[in-house]
């Protein structure tokens, strides 16, 4: 069977390379060594970092005499996965999906995919994968053994990210108690492999756990994990996630009207666009502006003036984020009793289906609560009725936000 950190022990001996020299701004020689002795097993971007250190070709580390075909495999899928994540456009991913399905799917039906290496539980995971993105299979049961067959190759971070997905697909189904179930018990692994799990995997289950108990409206949790999470940031130094943390922190302050903590995190969240120039982070911080001025500053004219440069995003995403900006456009239309402007930014106005947490659902359904209030205005009863109706309907179960109050003094109003 192949042992990774065994070759890339005896690789580094035979250039006469330290520890340190290998591990380089990475890694930690610690996990280095763990990795080398078989207690940690490495994600393939720290097998991809440690070749490059290496000066040799990742194949080299991760080829099998055992089993040529399933390695084969495994290099062709990850190539194509890491296209497949890429991809917005819903035909191209399908078609995509399809390859990796036909590529894994004669080593599943062989039996070949049982848990020996790592090699044959990624593909496994992947194959399930697809097929849940795909539609294929929406159930949670086959991913129930993948943590256990990743603990079996000590690839501890890897089962963290089993349980993220456990409580993921428990989260999409609306199902909040067992979603933190999963990701609770996928937390006992950090505090039993503490040190063989690498800091952006901790971050990343923090951040998990921060947005679900966010979700479950329990404040004392949220703030125990954010915590956490923050204090890994400052203590090593690292920025992964803190745009995430700073997003999500904004739209709960500002959600609350809480206007200087969310000035705070505002001014955060530009910084990080300023520094990282990335298109996304680019749109998602004039959303956060727009949402801002409306509901803290109160300038509305000022936001119809503000422009929004969308050009270099792919059209699938672009749909998404301008949902939520349009919203905030016919908000500020709203206020200034500009009704038709309003209606035709929420002409087509919808849930997406993969919006699922609170706060997000919150504010689309404040955009249905004020296409009501327009309809109301220019006399269409049923329609505003119908709308009102829907964001009520929408927000029943949800904790008091402005948005929430938005949307009850829309429905007072509109049924007085």
């Amino acid at each position: 069977m192949l042992n990774i950190g065994t070759k890339i022990k005896e690789l580094r001996k035979e250039r006469k390379m330290t520890l340190a020299q290998v591990a380089g701004d990475r890694l930690t020689k610690g996990m280095l060594s763990l990795i080398e002795n078989g207690k940690a097993q490495p994600s393939m971007e720290s097998l991809q970092y440690i070749a490059s250190q290496l000066e040799i070709d990742v194949a080299e580390l991760i080829q099998s005499e055992d089993n040529k075909q399933v390695h084969e495999t495994f290099m062709q899928v990850e190539q194509l996965y890491s296209q497949f994540k890429k991809e917005f456009n819903k035909e191209q991913r399908g078609i995509k999906g399809q390859e990796l399905l036909q590529l894994i799917h004669p080593l599943v039906q062989s039996g070949n995919l049982k848990g020996a290496n790592y090699e044959e539980v990624r593909l496994l995971e992947l194959y399930l994968l697809v097929r849940y993105l795909l539609n294929i299979d929406r159930s949670i049961e086959p991913f129930l053994p993948l943590a256990k067959m990743y603990e079996n190759i000590h690839a501890y971070s890897k089962v963290l990210e089993c349980f993220t997905r456990l409580g993921g697909i428990k989260f999409e189904q609306h199902q909040l108690e067992q979603a933190l179930d999963y990701l609770l018990e996928g937390k006992q692994y950090i505090e039993r492999y503490n040190y063989l799990i690498g800091d952006f995997e901790k971050l990343d289950y923090y951040y998990n756990l921060t947005v679900i108990y966010a979700a479950a409206n329990n404040d004392q949790k949220m703030e125990e994990y954010l915590n956490l999470a923050l204090n890994i940031t400052k203590e090593k130094g690292i920025l992964y996630r803190f745009n995430d943390f700073y997003r999500l922190l904004f739209f709960i302050n500002c959600s609350k009207g809480d206007a200087e903590k969310s000035k705070y995190y505002l001014n955060k969240l530009r910084l990080f666009m300023e520094l990282f120039e990335n298109p996304f982070d680019e749109i998602l911080h004039s959303l956060t502006t727009l949402f801002y001025i409306n509901r803290i500053e109160q300038d509305y004219p000022k936001v119809l003036a503000l422009p929004i440069d969308n050009s270099n995003l792919p059209e699938d995403a672009l749909k998404h984020a301008m949902l939520f900006i349009n919203g905030e456009y016919a908000y500020a239309h709203w206020q200034l009793k500009q009704y038709d402007e309003a209606k035709k930014c929420l002409a087509t106005l919808f849930v997406p289906e993969a919006t699922i947490h609170p706060i997000d659902l919150a504010i689309i359904y404040r955009s249905y609560a004020v296409r009501a209030l327009c309809a109301y205005e220019e006399g269409d009863i049923e329609n505003a009725k119908r709308d009102i109706l829907y964001a009520m309907d929408g927000v029943k179960e949800f904790k008091e936000t402005l948005d929430k109050q938005f949307i009850l003094q829309a429905y007072e109003h509109i049924t007085q």
